[in-house]
């Protein structure tokens, strides 16, 4: 097993930095970014969402679901930490040894 750890920065980076130190930077849109994990038949979709709630900033929102109706949440242990940064959560996601990646922002496919 593997762990996942999933974290905001700033208020546009959005990335895995557990393992792959991947992310997403979607310039200050506040739009949400999207990770799809598949690993053999089970999937998992992540969503990262800088949220400003008022003038003085904001916070992100983590958040996880299935992939599509009808799907299964996979048994991969998740909790969801304090981070090393004061405006963002950790989701630790324990995943198989061999996994993939998907990123998406604004509903489109970003390649890393």
């Amino acid at each position: 097993m593997k762990t996942l750890r999933f974290q905001g920065y700033s208020d546009d980076t959005f990335g895995e930095y557990g393992v792959t130190n991947q992310d997403v930077d979607n310039c200050g849109s506040c739009k949400p970014i999207q990770c799809l994990i598949t690993a053999g038949t089970a999937s998992l979709l992540v969503v990262g969402h800088y949220t400003a709630s008022h003038i003085n900033g904001g916070c992100w929102v983590i958040g996880f679901s299935m992939e599509s109706e009808g799907d299964s949440l996979p048994d991969w242990p998740i909790r969801l930490v304090n981070g090393d940064c004061e405006y963002s959560p950790v989701l630790e996601i324990d995943v198989p040894d061999r996994f993939n990646l998907e990123w998406f922002s604004d509903c489109r496919k970003v390649e890393n």
